[in-house]
Order: structure tokens, then C-alpha cells, then sequence
């Protein structure tokens, strides 16, 4: 069995009788030297009736905001796994930084991923797999998509496929990253003021998340409380590397899952253009256009998360895993 982990439920609103654990992982160089281990938290939920939803959380996320998404797939009949990814969460931390979002290669994601599947607690968990991801989780499971992962169903939130700055800003931000990790500053934060949490320093009303106040405040009320949660800025590191992983599995096709995908007509983190494109080229996918939504579609206004659950429950219907 692995290492028990902490997990605020109430924090999380997540079933009763979800429990984290901890499983280690290559450290891929840094934050740890060569051949040395990472330590990942993941939460699941009690075993599902009708299978189990591996969730893949975007950058600076972490398991307890995923809480209302395992309570809305447990009153389907699904568990839940949730992955705190490296640097992100209760995993391991680069030197135990809270303000600083690195990683060393997109790589080390899938090792992440390999590590939390191997775990007991899940490899036990029953039925058929569906996968859900958020931004920078969907290009992680694109990645794993292509490199065999077996889900029956997959449910895309604003994946990361692109970053949504034009393309002559593209060109220099890539050149610029290229340079500081050519010069030893791969580990530099890409903006200082982005040392601080987004949530708790971005007024509602200028955010970028979200257009409900409500879930906006519960963010804030997270990382209010367990501050030890969140997560600053990115390093240039982690923008080279992003850019490379993006590059890489944009000249790949998408594997033929049945798929639908989540796009806020606000969206301005994530590349619109990117999940358009993809998308259109995706004959088993599917994609839904939120009309007024930002980034987040699970923490959206709740008639824009009907939509994202009805969706959602049509698509598993299609494929035999919920009834009709």
C-alpha cells in the first residue's frame, strides 16, 4: 500500500471516503539530482459502480479543487483519481517552493502518470476508464493518448495545445526561453510578479479563471486556508519545455478516442486557434463552445456546467457507460 496523504475533504466538497496517497517517481534531474525520487500525492474516491475517471488538473492545481468534479462523476457511478503532478500540490516541491512552477521535462508528467496508475489503490480500481483533463493536464493527456493510454472516453477543458499570445510574440517568447536555459536560467521565474497566487491577488472581475463569483471565492477560500496548496508563477524552464511538448504532439494526430472538448468563448489563456484546429481534424471528437465562459468549464457558472455535464453524460452514453 502506498504512504498515506493528507486530503482536506470538507476543504474539497469531495464523496465520502475519499483518501490521498503518496507514490514516488523518477526525479528526472530537478527538482532532485539524477536517479534520485519525487514524492506525488493523488486523492481517490471509493471504487464506482460504472468505472473510474482519471483527472488530470492543469498547472498550479491541485487534488482538493477537483472535490465537486468526483462528488458530480461519484452521483454517476464513477470513482475518481486525481493527481497532484510534481511541484504542484502536496507532491514534491523544487526546494519546497510555493512560488515558483518548474519542471525539468514535459516527461517527468508521464512518469507522474505511470507511477499513480502502478499504485495499488489504483491499479485495483474496477470497470472501464474515462479520462478528464484541464489545460495544462490536457496536454499531458494528449501525450499519454498517443503513447497508449486506454481510456473508453475522454473530456477535454481548454487544453493546452497553444498559449493564446500572437504568433510574432510566440516567436520571441520561444527565442527568449531557448536563451535563458542556454545561459543557466532555466530556474528564473518568466515574470516576478507572478510569484504570488492568482486567485488571491487578481481581482474577480479582471480574472481570467472564471465568470462565477461564487466558485472564484471558493478558490480563494482554498488557498486562504492551505496556502501550502497553491502555486506562483512559471519558470523559463518550464516555458521552453512547454513550448517543445506543445511542438511535438501538434504534428501527431489525435488517437481515435471518443472525445468532447470544452472551449470558453472568453478563453484567454489557452490557444483558442490550437483547440479549434485540432478539433476540426479529430473525426471522433467533439467540440462544445461556452458562450461567455473563461478557462475553467468545471468551475463555470452553473448553467454553463449543465451544458459541460450534459455533454458529458451524452458522450458516455454513446459509448455504453451510462444508460440512455
Amino acid at each position: 500500500m502506498a504512504e498515506v496523504a493528507p486530503f482536506d475533504s470538507a476543504l474539497a466538497e469531495a464523496p465520502e471516503g475519499t483518501r490521498a496517497r503518496f507514490v514516488s517517481a523518477p526525479g528526472f534531474g530537478w527538482p532532485r539530482p539524477p536517479g534520485a525520487q519525487v514524492r506525488l500525492r493523488f486523492a481517490v474516491t471509493q471504487p464506482g459502480a460504472r468505472g473510474t475517471a482519471l483527472i488530470f488538473p492543469g498547472r498550479t492545481e491541485y487534488a482538493e479543487k477537483y472535490g465537486r468534479v468526483m462528488a458530480a462523476l461519484a452521483a454517476r457511478g464513477f470513482g475518481s483519481v486525481v493527481i497532484d503532478w510534481r511541484g504542484q500540490g502536496l507532491s514534491t516541491r523544487p526546494h519546497n517552493r510555493t512560488d515558483l512552477g518548474h519542471v525539468a521535462d514535459f516527461a517527468a508528467y508521464q512518469a507522474d502518470l505511470a507511477a499513480v496508475l502502478a499504485a495499488p489503490e489504483v491499479a485495483s480500481l474496477p470497470g472501464p476508464r474515462i479520462l478528464l483533463a484541464h489545460s495544462m493536464g490536457g496536454c499531458i493527456a494528449l501525450r499519454a493518448l498517443l503513447s497508449g493510454l486506454e481510456v473508453r472516453a475522454a473530456v477535454l477543458s481548454a487544453p493546452m495545445w497553444g498559449f493564446d499570445i500572437p504568433l510574432s510574440a510566440a516567436r520571441s517568447a520561444r527565442l527568449v526561453a531557448r536563451l535563458m536555459c542556454a545561459v543557466g536560467r532555466s530556474r528564473r521565474h518568466l515574470r516576478a510578479g507572478e510569484r504570488d497566487y492568482y486567485a488571491l491577488t487578481q481581482p474577480f472581475e479582471d480574472n481570467l479563471l472564471t465568470s462565477d463569483p461564487a466558485h472564484y471565492a471558493w478558490l480563494r477560500a482554498h488557498l486562504t486556508k492551505r496556502p501550502e496548496l497553491g502555486l506562483g508563477g512559471v519558470s523559463w524552464g518550464w516555458l521552453n519545455r512547454a513550448f517543445r511538448e506543445i511542438d511535438a504532439v501538434a504534428r501527431r494526430d489525435t488517437p481515435p478516442v471518443p472525445m468532447v472538448t470544452f472551449l470558453g468563448s472568453e478563453e484567454h489563456i489557452v490557444s483558442p486557434e490550437a483547440i479549434r484546429a485540432r478539433m476540426a481534424r479529430t473525426p471522433t471528437g467533439r467540440l462544445v463552445t461556452l458562450q461567455g465562459g473563461r478557462h475553467e468549464a468545471w468551475m463555470e457558472r452553473p448553467e454553463l456546467q449543465e451544458i459541460c455535464w450534459a455533454e458529458t453524460d451524452r458522450l458516455l452514453i454513446a459509448q455504453g457507460l451510462l444508460p440512455g
